[in-house]
């Protein structure tokens, strides 16, 4: 992605956008922030609106994992998995049930994102397929301009069903 944006005319380094990365997985959001630090855009999210969101100039798609690899990679390192805020993905009705039948453990009913209705509804499949309920906030700190850190509230009856199939 850095190399493409270079040959558009955007001079940013590798090496900076693994400096913001601090070590961790390189992603988009750090060459964002790179793109707003030179100058380039005002904001993470105009370097995904207009530069390195899907179907933009710079955008390089990656290279994925079928979902049941994924899941199995996953559970052979003793982790979990769980659909985060369904109710963002287009068609998430007909996604919900082939995540589960591949063998994703449970879904984040409780986010800001997931209306009541929809809660109730993937809440009682997930019952009902005996998969673990699971929320967040989906505050990204300063990576993504959202304020939504402590506005979910995650029951303490839920934490027992993820520990004990960790």
């Amino acid at each position: 992605m850095v190399e493409r944006l270079r040959s558009l005319g955007y001079t940013i380094e590798v090496q900076r956008v693994e400096q913001l990365a601090a070590g961790g997985s390189v992603g988009r959001p750090h060459v964002a922030r790179a793109l707003v630090e030179r100058g380039y855009v005002v904001s993470v999210d105009e370097a995904f609106d207009t530069l390195i969101g899907a179907g933009k100039p710079a955008y390089v798609g990656k290279e994925r994992f079928h979902v049941e690899e994924a899941v199995a990679l996953i559970h052979s390192a003793g982790g979990l998995t769980s659909i985060a805020h369904p109710t963002l993905y287009p068609g998430h009705e007909e996604i919900v049930p082939v995540l589960f039948d591949a063998g994703v453990d449970g879904i984040e009913v409780l986010h800001p994102d997931v209306d009541e209705a929809s809660r109730e509804n993937y809440s009682s499949i997930a019952k009902f397929r005996g998969k673990m309920l699971t929320g967040g906030s989906d505050d990204h700190g300063t990576v993504k301009q959202v304020e939504t850190l402590g506005t979910i509230r995650v029951p303490e009856n839920w934490i027992a069903p993820i520990l004990e199939r960790v």
